[in-house]
């Protein structure tokens, strides 16, 4: 059973493939969530399920620490949700200064007054790193809650990624766009 009022949040489609992969990167993306009488086998219950795909940490030769996986990724496939500590944006820009001209782990939610720290509590999305031709993009996703303010920031492949390549994504995806209260764009 699909819930129908998600089906029309998302412009009347299904954002996943029969795979479970993401058809297109959208400004929101919404998921059958706890408030849903669908089953947790729900087709539009995707990056709430966790992650699938065996990822690696691994010592990389320029950057650091980095994120890989031996298995092939498909275009639109989930790779985990970039999970952190969640700060009003006042904390956001004491740590932005502190840390001077390494951002860390900060990754801002627009002008919502919050951004998420991954420097102290996260998972394995902290380790990925950015790159000016990224192969994975952020997507705001709402399943628990309608608060735009404070989506959940998953990650999806942009394109197809052979075994053992690096996975990367812009964290500047968001920080040029400002968002009113309603989570809505901006126009400059």
């Amino acid at each position: 059973m699909i819930n129908a009022c998600v089906v029309l949040k998302n412009g009347g489609k299904i954002p996943f493939n029969c795979h479970g992969n993401l058809t297109e990167q959208k400004s929101w993306i919404y998921e059958c969530g706890p408030f849903c009488q669908c089953p947790p086998s729900c087709d539009i219950r995707v990056s709430q399920n966790g992650i699938k795909l065996p990822l690696e940490i691994f010592r990389t030769k320029s950057s650091g620490w980095g994120v890989r996986s031996r298995n092939y990724i498909s275009t639109g496939s989930f790779i985990c949700e970039y999970v952190g500590e969640l700060i009003i944006q006042d904390e956001e820009t004491e740590r932005r200064a502190a840390a001077a001209n390494d951002h860390g782990y900060l990754f801002g939610l627009g002008d919502g007054g919050f951004a998420i720290d991954a420097a102290k509590y996260g998972n394995v999305g902290r380790f990925i790193n950015p790159s000016s031709s990224p192969n994975l993009y952020a997507q705001k996703v709402l399943y628990d809650h309608n608060d735009k303010r404070m989506p959940h920031i998953m990650l999806f492949a942009a394109k197809n990624i052979p075994p053992m390549r690096e996975l990367t994504y812009c964290y500047n995806h968001m920080e040029a766009q400002v968002f009113d209260i309603n989570g809505k764009l901006k126009q400059k």
